[in-house]
């Protein structure tokens, strides 16, 4: 049979190549196999069609002599040769816990195949059983990390509860530090960034970067980063169930919390918006008596629920009836000014290159937690207006001659409804739209996508949708608009949609890039 040990040997090579894509998204799953499974069931998965080929040919084999083992090896040759890795999104990051769950995916793969090289020595039926498990872990190799990833599950979960113990002796042990905690259904990252360049003009800050905010991520900034000598760490605390933030607050202990907004996102995890408020307000709970808790009360959520705080509130919105608020608005395609005031009749102008009504929000919200940490107004105006767009969050670029205004990030019904807003400000030529549309909306994504697409109507000259099975509730809202069909394109992808941009953009025209779904959201992916 050293022509099935071949054929085995081959499928263990494949076997590589595939296990790393699904280490990919379950990492993209946050390594949480309930998601996972989920996902799996969720998405559509497409095969090449020489998997399916293997089944004939190991069945082929199996039935005939050892010289047919020239079919399968065949097939996982031609497998191998052709085998491309998928472009990512968001690359796989081989951290140690990444690294061990693919070596360990990787040993149960081996131990597989030299199991099927053993069976096919007995027989017709010994060979029939070495062909069907090694085809079926060849199609369903994602089986096989979820078996890597339940084995490691108890070594992991106490290698993380090391780590984390050691970032809360840190925080614990740092004489002068104080924690803000920074949540919200979205404006976290750009509230966190905010906060922190105003804390810079005055304090030793450190800041959870990019979207860190995990209990692991958070842990990896707290011992890679934290000094003895910081005095605040702006903690970014992110939920996709109930008792997340919960956890992060035990982590970091906070005694600012910014609340930032509650609304409809990871509706497929939090299944229904009380369960949302629940989690976002573990923030506010684990705030100490003497802490304070900065809330935004221009959302109605928050606003139904100040009293759940124990501690010192701080109120902030557009209306003179808060504790921090802006108005004297003047913003556009470059930018906002506005006049911010505050508690005992002090006011501050503020100007910033961040685009957005929202951001104007954000920029109150964080003044309002930097405040009550004693930094002056004036300091925390320097820190925005020194501060640039942020990447991928209504970045406004220039690519050659096109005006490219970038919202890569953003995925919830707000963001995007003050994307077409900036849009509609943007330039004399044509307006151009290319999304997915959002996810995590859980029941009401439908809805929500038929809306958006419904007031990109109002506002687009084009509009061009990614993902023909995906954009689905997109291409009802548009047609149900009345919107010119010739004038809507559905791409395949990504590419397809840069292919189709390039033959109706035109120097002067503006271009909304709103969400770029992850790995996981790709269809045939």
């Amino acid at each position: 049979m050293i022509g099935f040990t071949a054929v085995a040997v081959l499928a263990f090579a494949y076997l590589v190549l595939k296990l790393r894509r699904d280490l990919h998204m379950l990492q993209q799953n946050s390594y949480r196999e309930e998601r996972y499974r989920r996902w799996r069931a969720t998405q559509p998965h497409q095969l090449p069609k020489a998997e399916y080929v293997l089944y004939v040919a190991l069945g082929i084999w199996a039935a005939g002599s050892g010289k047919m083992a020239l079919l399968p090896l065949a097939v996982l040759a031609f497998l191998l040769l052709t085998y491309k890795r998928p472009a990512e999104i968001i690359p796989l990051k081989m951290t140690p816990r990444a690294t061990r769950l693919l070596h360990t995916a990787w040993a149960f793969a081996a131990a597989g195949c030299a199991v099927a090289v053993l069976c096919s020595r007995f027989g017709v039926l010994g060979r029939l059983a070495a062909s069907l498990a090694l085809a079926f872990m060849i199609t369903t190799s994602w089986r096989i990390m979820l078996y890597a990833a339940s084995y490691r599950a108890p070594k992991e979960a106490a290698i993380n509860a090391a780590f984390a113990k050691e970032a809360h002796d840190l925080i614990a042990a740092a004489p002068n530090l104080k924690v803000v905690g920074v949540t919200g259904s979205f404006g976290k990252t750009s509230s966190k960034l905010i906060l922190a360049s105003m804390l810079e003009e005055q304090f030793l800050t450190i800041a959870t970067p990019e979207s860190y905010n995990t209990p692991m991520g958070v842990t990896r900034v707290v011992r890679e980063k934290l000094r003895p000598i910081d005095e605040v760490f702006v903690c970014e605390m992110g939920a996709r169930q109930k008792g997340d933030i919960a956890e992060l607050c035990e982590l970091a202990q906070p005694v600012v919390g910014l609340l930032t907004a509650i609304g409809e996102q990871h509706l497929e995890t939090f299944h229904n918006i009380e369960t949302i408020i629940d989690t976002k307000f573990e923030l506010i709970a684990a705030l100490p008596e003497d802490g304070v808790a900065v809330l935004n009360c221009e959302n109605e959520h928050i606003a139904a629920n100040t009293h759940r705080a124990k501690c010192k509130v701080l109120r902030y919105g557009f209306s003179p009836e808060f504790d921090y608020y802006a108005d004297e608005i003047d913003y556009g395609p470059r930018g906002a000014e506005f006049t911010l005031h505050a508690p005992e009749g002090r006011s501050c102008r503020f100007r910033s290159a961040l685009l957005g009504r929202h951001n104007i929000l954000n920029i109150v919200g964080a003044a309002a937690a930097a405040d009550a940490l004693g930094l002056p107004l004036i300091k925390a105006a320097r820190g925005v207006a020194r501060l640039a767009p942020l990447p991928h969050r209504l970045q406004l670029l220039e690519r050659g001659e096109l005006h490219v205004l970038d919202d890569a990030y953003n995925s919830n019904p707000a963001g995007a409804a003050s994307a077409l807003e900036v849009l509609s400000l943007l330039g004399e030529g044509k307006k151009i739209l290319i999304t997915p549309g959002m996810v995590e909306l859980g029941e009401r994504e439908y809805q929500l996508n038929y809306e958006f697409a419904q007031a990109a109507c109002k506002v687009c000259d084009y509009i061009i949708l990614v993902g023909k099975n995906h954009s689905r509730p997109l291409q009802d809202g548009v047609r149900d608009a009345g919107f010119d069909e010739s004038r809507c394109y559905v791409a395949a992808d990504l590419a397809d949609a840069q292919r189709y941009l390039a033959t109706i953009a035109a120097a002067g025209d503006t271009v909304l890039y709103e969400n770029d779904l992850p790995d996981t959201y790709k269809e045939n992916a």
